[in-house]
């Protein structure tokens, strides 16, 4: 099996995706980027990004996993070891550091006029940080890139994963901190997943899955 890598531009990308959205972050009020991206709201993207979340509901995860179960345990395994370092993330911040974090409809319940809601979303009200789907996409999707050879299919990725982001920002689900964080916690784990599962790619019983026993 080929050595996994991720291409220097996803590498590029995700440096300057993490630095612009931190930056603007870091120099903005806490809501400034909910009020920026809900506030361009159009019916394209009302129905967009209310389907395009799902790419960061854990289902997606799932048929992952299954995937490489019945083909590579390898792949599996790097990408359980992964979801399971993304939930501890996840799950310490939500339930326990941060919990009950207000999201932006209890934050912003004294201002609901200046909030635009997609019809057939239901928003929830707190426990806010990190999004949760916002690290379940980035690991999936910096799975998907240390495994894709092609540096345009990468960069898809990578792009989709941005995207959901995004949405849960659009939709009302985060503030930009959430999404920035849940991101990080994607990417770091799938880093220390692929760091930890490394020495065993080359095994050759591990290149079979329940499918091809």
């Amino acid at each position: 099996m080929k050595p996994m890598s991720i291409s220097k531009p996803v590498q590029w990308l995700t440096a300057l995706y993490l630095l612009v959205l931190g930056l603007y972050l870091v120099f903005s009020d806490h809501g400034d980027f909910v009020l920026w991206l809900n506030g361009h709201h159009h019916a394209f993207l009302d129905l967009f990004f209310k389907y395009w979340t799902y790419l960061g509901d854990g289902v997606l995860l799932g048929l992952i996993a299954l995937y490489w179960l019945l083909t590579n345990y390898y792949r599996f395994n790097l990408f359980m070891v992964a979801v399971i370092f993304q939930t501890v993330f996840v799950h310490l911040f939500k339930q326990g550091i941060m919990a009950g974090e207000p999201r932006p409809k209890t934050f912003f319940a004294d201002q609901l006029e200046l909030l635009h809601f997609v019809d057939g979303v239901v928003v929830r009200g707190f426990n806010a940080f990190p999004s949760g789907h916002t690290a379940s996409a980035f690991t999936a999707a910096f799975f998907m890139i240390l495994i894709t050879k092609s540096k345009l299919g990468q960069v898809g990725y990578l792009i989709a994963a941005i995207l959901v982001g995004f949405s849960r920002v659009y939709l009302l689900q985060h503030f930009g901190r959430d999404v920035f964080f849940g991101s990080l916690f994607g990417i770091l784990s799938v880093l220390l997943a692929w760091t930890i599962m490394k020495n065993y790619q080359d095994k050759p019983s591990w290149q079979r899955g329940l499918l091809k026993t």
